[in-house]
């Protein structure tokens, strides 16, 4: 096979790796702001008739759609309610009329929501690549979403299903089954590891890739040629800040050296580093699994860019929001600082079909 070597690092092609294993199931002010103390005018019989406004109203108003917070406010002395809508607004507003509150002692403000920050450990309405899914007691990566035949389908690593190599019919869960017992897909093609063929070593058993195809239950929304984005590369955040989206699909199977290469992973995240070897032949450590012309990826600065549970993570090339599809993780060295990934190319032709990713 062909393939390209760093003197740095002196190993063979036949190299040992470890598998990326599934895992167990604004600005700031430039001064201090003081609050403002309540009025002095306002006595505590003042104070005490708005707290009992407050109880009294807030739990009927904040029911009503649209609403954001609810303060007792002691500085300007009013209840004040945080709405997301002009509607909204007038719901309040016509609530508090009905239970007798004078326009004095309340405001109702404009606000945006408040949302929890999603992390690609949470559970999305719509399924995309580099978030958490899980199978029989493991936690593995989605990888990316592809559309085969017609039939909406998402890919991940064949040794994320219940037995690597073989279509026995894995189900998935996202995030868990435990938060959501929903069966999002099932996999459907997942082809067998061969012996004996041309180029595999005795005792071995051989593919082009860690893929399998699961494909989607119906009623289950997922986002075709969507990648999860975090706060940025190499920094530990799972939180999801946006997203990439995919431009289309590299077919090389032999990249040049020092390519900027990312993952998203829910185990580390969004992680880049550039290529350290290409089309490398590689033994997997204790299975006698072996993959043909696989692909190395380093950080040159030596940061941690792979974790167990990354296994199935898309892996794409640079850009900011608009990405070429390079392939899926699927495993790493034990010291965490280099990750592998098997080409799109040969996920596709293992797959048996073309692969629509955008």
């Amino acid at each position: 096979m062909p393939g390209s070597r760093k003197s740095a690092v002196r190993f063979a092609i036949l190299t040992l790796a470890v598998l990326a294993a599934c895992q167990d199931a604004s600005q700031s002010p430039t001064a201090p702001v003081v609050p403002q103390a309540p009025q002095a005018s306002r006595s505590s019989v003042a104070q005490a008739r708005l707290e009992a406004i407050f109880q009294r109203t807030s739990p009927e108003v904040m029911a009503l759609p649209g609403t954001v917070f609810a303060d007792n406010d002691e500085v300007i002395g009013k209840v004040v309610y945080g709405v997301e809508n002009q509607g909204a607004m007038n719901g309040v507003r016509q609530a508090l009329a009905r239970l007798g509150v004078d326009e004095s002692d309340y405001e109702i403000t404009l606000t945006q929501p408040i949302v929890m920050a999603a992390t690609l450990r949470d559970d999305f309405n719509s399924k995309q690549g580099g978030i958490q899914i899980h199978f029989t007691r493991y936690l593995c990566t989605l990888g990316f979403n592809a559309t085969v035949g017609g039939q909406p389908s998402f890919i991940t690593n064949s040794h994320c299903t219940a037995t690597q190599g073989g279509t026995e019919g894995t189900v998935y869960y996202q995030p868990t089954s435990s938060v959501d017992p929903t069966v999002i897909a099932t996999e459907v093609d997942d082809p067998v590891y061969l012996k004996n063929g041309p180029g595999c070593p005795k005792g071995k058993k051989c593919r082009y890739s860690d893929a399998s195809r699961a494909a989607y239950s119906s009623g289950v929304a997922s986002s075709l040629g969507v990648i999860a984005k975090t706060t940025g590369p190499n920094n530990g955040s799972l939180t999801v800040n946006g997203s990439f989206s995919i431009n289309g699909a590299d077919t090389r199977t032999n990249f040049p050296e020092d390519i900027e290469v990312n993952k998203v992973g829910r185990t580390t995240g969004w992680t880049r580093g550039t290529v350290e070897r290409s089309c490398v032949n590689t033994s997997v450590s204790g299975s006698t699994v072996y993959l043909f012309c696989q692909t190395f990826v380093t950080d040159p600065g030596g940061a941690t860019v792979v974790g167990p549970g990354d296994s199935g993570s898309p892996v794409f090339g640079a850009g900011s929001s608009s990405v070429t599809l390079l392939g899926v993780l699927w495993g790493g060295s034990s010291d965490n600082k280099l990750f592998v990934f098997s080409p799109f190319a040969q996920i596709e032709q293992e797959l048996g079909g073309t692969l629509t990713v955008r």
